[in-house]
């Protein structure tokens, strides 16, 4: 293992209070840890090719994760520390965002490239459920936890909420019979296979076809391809030819 490695590996075991030193003395054990995973991630791919006994190899990867763990403690709290330096909150496009008092940051020791990274680190402070999933699933599939991994779960799951939020607000703007007509639809879209059995028996095929055949006419209303008239702001829907 590099220098690297061990000396972060060294400073958590032995000082197990590393989380409460000043903002100033985590940033360079942040440095420490960010060598150490990325180490620790390398070996880990090439783990089952190295001449080691079975415990050895497991005690690699659990000071891998246990190296990731501690990286993202040191993120989490570093992000907390940043969000009590001095600092105000300002209004802006509707949004409230805190705004550090110009000089303090550097004080720190950021400098102005940094803000990557104090945005990182704020993210990983105000997400510990993704922290703690993102752990669970590294060492559920023998890996090893990381700020990327977090971060992308934080993003993921950020679009998800976006969409969720995109599809209601449109549900709300609907009124009466629309909306429970909506409804239906997205639960039988549910329910409905993406695809069929490979292999049925002709009397099954037949009901089955039957249905959807069904289901496809009284869809017919919305086939584009019969009907030309789409103008106007409101649609009159009728049953049968039209």
């Amino acid at each position: 293992m590099t220098d690297g490695t061990n000396v972060f590996q060294a400073l958590i075991k032995r000082d197990p209070a590393f989380l409460d030193r000043p903002l100033a003395d985590l940033l360079p054990l942040r440095f420490m840890g960010d060598v150490a995973v990325s180490a620790y991630r390398a070996l880990i791919r090439n783990l089952k090719d190295l001449p080691l006994s079975l415990e050895e190899k497991e005690s690699r990867l659990k000071d891998g994760q246990d190296a990731g763990k501690a990286l993202l403690m040191i993120e989490a709290r570093i992000g907390d520390l940043l969000n009590h330096l001095p600092g105000e909150d300002v209004h802006r496009g509707g949004h409230l965002s805190r705004y550090t008092v110009p000089g303090e940051l550097e004080k720190a020791g950021f400098g102005r490239k940094d803000r990557h990274k104090i945005s990182a680190s704020k993210a990983i402070a105000a997400h510990p459920k993704e922290v703690a999933e993102v752990i669970d699933e590294a060492i559920q599939n023998e890996d090893i936890p990381t700020k990327t991994a977090v971060l992308n779960k934080i993003a993921y799951k950020k679009e998800l909420a976006r969409k969720k939020g995109f599809r209601e607000a449109t549900n709300l703007e609907m009124m009466g019979e629309a909306a429970i007509y909506l409804s239906k639809l997205e639960t039988a879209l549910h329910y409905i296979p993406t695809h069929p059995p490979k292999e049925l028996r002709e009397k099954d095929f037949l009901r089955i076809k039957a249905i959807a055949i069904l289901i496809l006419k009284r869809l017919e209303v919305f086939d584009e391809k019969k009907d030309k008239d789409s103008a106007g702001r409101g649609r009159r829907l009728s049953e049968g030819k039209r």
